[in-house]
């Protein structure tokens, strides 16, 4: 787990070249991004709910510490795909993340089983990846968890050449589409669209905000905000998630987990 703040903004897309330009002098593109022709990267995540949706009316009331949990991979999916279990908790602009890495193939089979030691990878970068899981699965199983909304969005990275615990990312083309199964995480059906005209610019940092991002900001008079990618989304989708939730979060937990997926893996 790793503790940060974050700051986010709405920023129009014809602002993107003129940030782009201002930032060149400070910043870098992502390690990963630097090995690769594109300038961003696609971001797949299935959220996860109760079928009340409390962690989405969470956000709605304001709380001030929220916690989201999800399954996240990148790009398109590849043989031995690593995808991971997240816990993202977030108290006002501060934020952590419980992190477990796992074999995209493996995921619904962790889900039934709850075999943290057969499934979770180990590995340097994630030495409590099998402690993280387990509060995954914690929260997975005590509130009979369902998948939601799959929220798909190309990611833009930079890391300010002067103090590595700064990160700059702006997510474009946000979009989204109901989903009831992991198996959806690299869907290519059809999905909505959820903010045409904006991209959402992220700045998180560990141990301050520097001067020049924050000249940056205020000359083009950016306002910060409290956005949500998975509240934004939901609102998209809520009159077919009002059809799809009829029963309670237990009975459409043990459709999506007990019944519809054991039957599927013993074919």
């Amino acid at each position: 787990m790793y503790i940060r703040q974050e700051y986010k903004y709405l920023v129009s897309n014809e602002l993107l070249d003129d940030i782009r330009a201002m930032m060149f002098p400070y910043v870098r593109l992502d390690h990963y991004l630097s090995k690769r022709d594109s300038i961003d990267y696609t971001v797949r995540s299935i959220y996860f709910d109760t079928c009340k949706l409390n962690f989405y009316q969470e956000k709605l009331f304001g709380l001030k510490l929220r916690k989201k949990f999800r399954l996240r991979g990148y790009d398109r999916p590849v043989k031995n795909q690593i995808v991971f279990l997240e816990v993202k908790q977030k108290d006002e602009t501060f934020i952590s993340k419980n992190r477990s890495p796992i074999y995209f193939k493996n995921v619904r089979n962790l889900l039934i089983s709850g075999d943290i030691n057969k499934y979770i990878l180990n590995g340097n970068k994630f030495p409590k990846s099998k402690e993280d899981a387990r509060r995954f699965l914690y929260y997975f199983y005590g509130k009979s968890l369902v998948p939601v909304v799959l929220i798909v969005y190309n990611r833009e990275a930079y890391h300010s050449k002067f103090n590595s615990g700064v990160r700059i990312t702006f997510d474009k083309s946000l979009r989204s589409e109901v989903c009831s199964s992991t198996n959806d995480l690299f869907s290519r059906n059809k999905s909505i669209y959820s903010l045409t005209d904006y991209f959402i610019m992220e700045i998180k940092f560990i141990y301050g905000y520097p001067l020049w991002l924050k000249s940056i900001i205020e000359k083009l008079e950016l306002q910060r905000r409290t956005i949500s990618k998975y509240a934004i989304c939901i609102d998209k989708h809520k009159n077919e998630l009002s059809r799809f939730f009829k029963r309670s979060s237990t009975e459409l937990f043990d459709a999506f987990y007990k019944q519809k997926i054991i039957k599927e893996v013993l074919v």
